[in-house]
């Protein structure tokens, strides 16, 4: 239980409650605290000014001894939370005296420098309590009032009391909302668990059901399902790979064992067996030129080839290329053309582009008729190079067009066996472009053409 994650949100949640409600608690009896005893600072304070103004008034309108002590006491006793009350003349004669003190004093305080500053100081076990004592010395008399500290303390007390009450009620409650709450949100997670169970590589269609929040859950159970589609895609394709590489090399083999049984005849002539082991041997090298780009392909996905970063003078390599594809296309009289070249650098792995040009070209080749038109250019625009290779060919269907790529692909399947090619050149021309951090587009139309464009980023330094 106490490796369930379940159980450890649900402990923090509470935690986090009861250490929340502790701080605020806390907080909240400081603030009452302050304020309880600044108002009865405020209050002493201001009982003792307006005894003093009386005092004052008295010696201004020559009032008797008495009046003022009947005011006085009419005061205290309108206002009874004023606990004790002394008055001492400047002839160090006791003035006023609070019936409640009995027999006690305030005076014990009262010897201090003449000043007209009120002084404010809490005495403690005072007639059995504490209370908070403010001394005012004026030239006319020294006035002393207290009051308990008895009215704050049973306030924060009782206060205190409330808060051990609800502290319980708060945990008991962060408990209970915390696990319903680590309930509610893993109820999901066992759905993505149970499903994560119950997928093979015959039940990718399944699908966790998505709700509509966009919290965490939601966005695991999202990114699950894109993570369940993508393996499902990977999947087709490994299959479709799989179907397509076999009958690349199951039609070769056939081819193979066919010549074979014929030359195990004993009636073959000798010129039939030397054509025979050359048919075999040219299905040998189509079969090796297959594998090998299928295991180049297996160790680019496996990223176990790791490209040259050199100074490449690709306006070079282009001329390059231009020459050798001159040659490659006279056998179908094909006119190739090249565009004036301006020196261009990248960085990268030339005999890697190398390649990359010369499988575009071999497939331009193949898919242009007698007497077509293959055209290449290298340009600079936007901190690229870009090397266009265009056609006068048979053109890819529209739809055709993001499948060009796939592995094993050709666009005239009955031809393919006509023309050599497997289907790999251009899947490996892109993943070459890749590799140098380029990208490669295709605009075509059926009968009229091919325009691949590479884009490279260009060498700065």
């Amino acid at each position: 239980m106490f490796r369930s994650i379940r159980f450890r949100l649900a402990l923090w949640y509470t935690t986090v409650i009861a250490l929340t409600f502790v701080f605020v608690s806390l907080a909240v009896y400081e603030y009452v605290s302050r304020t309880l005893s600044h108002m009865l600072d405020q209050s002493i304070t201001n009982e003792v000014r307006w005894i003093v103004a009386r005092l004052e008034k008295r010696e201004e309108r020559f009032e008797s001894e008495q009046i003022v002590k009947e005011d006085v006491f009419e005061h205290a006793a309108f206002y009874p939370i004023k606990e004790y009350i002394e008055i001492w003349d400047a002839s160090g004669k006791l003035y006023f005296h609070s019936p409640n003190l009995g027999s006690d004093t305030l005076a014990l305080l009262r010897h201090i420098p003449l000043d007209q500053e009120l002084t404010l100081t809490t005495v403690t076990n005072f007639r059995y309590h504490d209370i908070r004592l403010a001394i005012q010395k004026t030239p006319v008399a020294t006035v002393l009032v207290a009051m308990p500290v008895e009215s704050i303390t049973t306030s924060l007390n009782e206060l205190l009391r409330i808060f051990l009450w609800l502290g319980p009620v708060v945990v008991l409650v962060g408990i209970f909302v915390g696990s319903y709450l680590a309930k509610k949100s893993f109820s999901k997670i066992n759905q993505v668990i149970e499903t994560a169970k119950s997928i093979t590589a015959d039940r990718l269609h399944d699908r966790i059901p998505e709700h509509h929040a966009k919290d965490e859950i939601g966005k695991i159970i999202s990114t699950f399902n894109e993570m369940i589609s993508r393996l499902d895609i990977s999947f087709q394709q490994m299959k479709q790979f799989s179907a397509d590489a076999s009958h690349e090399l199951r039609t070769p083999l056939t081819v193979m064992r066919s010549q074979l049984e014929t030359a195990l005849n004993s009636r073959t002539s000798v010129t039939e067996l030397k054509k025979i082991v050359a048919n075999c041997l040219d299905e040998t090298i189509r079969m090796t030129g297959i594998i090998e780009n299928l295991l180049l392909l297996a160790k680019g996905d496996a990223e176990q080839i790791a490209m040259k970063q050199e100074v490449v003078d690709l306006s070079s390599l282009v001329q390059q290329t231009y020459d050798e594809s001159v040659i490659l296309a006279s056998q179908k009289e094909i006119n190739v053309t090249l565009d004036e070249v301006k020196p261009t650098s990248i960085l990268g792995d030339a005999e890697r582009l190398r390649q990359m040009l010369l499988n575009l070209i071999d497939n331009s080749i193949k898919y242009t008729p007698e007497h077509g038109r293959i055209h290449l250019g290298l340009s600079a625009e936007n901190g690229y190079a870009k090397i266009v290779i265009a056609d006068t060919g048979i053109g890819i269907p529209e739809n055709e067009i993001p499948r060009i790529f796939n592995r094993f692909y050709r666009v005239d399947r009955a031809r393919s066996r006509e023309l050599g090619g497997a289907g790999l050149g251009l899947s490996i021309a892109q993943w070459i472009v890749l590799a140098h951090r380029g990208s490669i587009r295709v605009a075509s139309k059926v009968n009229e053409g091919s325009e691949f464009s590479v884009l490279l980023p260009l060498n700065n330094s």
